[in-house]
């Protein structure tokens, strides 16, 4: 028996199980993206807000967040979806490599804007803060298109097992 999976069972459940695990945290994780795309827009939208510090700070903390559920999922998928999905179809899937190099960029961009609102030490104007917010911005559409990708291939690995049943 593979020691990589933790569900009883033949491994066809497991590995639909597995697709319905990325499928709820893909979903969740969309949710997290948006909002924080929404917040990241809305920095600098203001005019009559002189200084953006604070609302920069509140972006910051919604991305933390965001950022701690990422890395989560993302280390759950290396160490149990992409190796029971090799191991299932006997096969290395080098599709996910580019994938991945993908999720990376995303999550530098989440990290420069952490980065910047970290080392904030005076008041911050509108142009500074869209350009902090920006980092945000650009992560959006890479991540949107990772997710979705991931979710297509995986769903379709997944479908023609069962309709294989194996």
């Amino acid at each position: 028996m593979n020691t990589l999976f933790k569900s009883i069972g033949h491994p066809l459940y497991e590995l639909n199980e597995a697709v319905q695990k990325l499928e709820d945290e893909h979903t969740l994780l969309q949710e997290g993206l948006t909002e924080l795309y929404e917040a990241a827009e809305a920095i600098g939208r203001d005019e009559d807000i002189v200084n953006w510090v604070e609302a920069l700070r509140e972006v910051k903390r919604k991305a933390a967040s965001f950022q701690k559920e990422l890395e989560a999922h993302s280390t759950w998928e290396e160490e149990i979806m992409f190796p029971m999905i090799a191991w299932y179809f006997n096969e290395e899937l080098e599709q996910f490599t580019l994938m991945e190099q993908e999720h990376e960029l995303a999550e530098q961009f989440i990290h420069a804007f952490l980065e910047a609102v970290d080392g904030i030490v005076k008041p911050v104007f509108r142009e500074e803060a869209r350009l902090m917010a920006s980092y945000l911005l650009q992560a959006y559409p890479i991540l949107n298109h990772h997710f979705r990708k991931e979710q297509e291939i995986i769903t379709a690995m997944a479908d023609r097992s069962n309709a294989y049943g194996y």
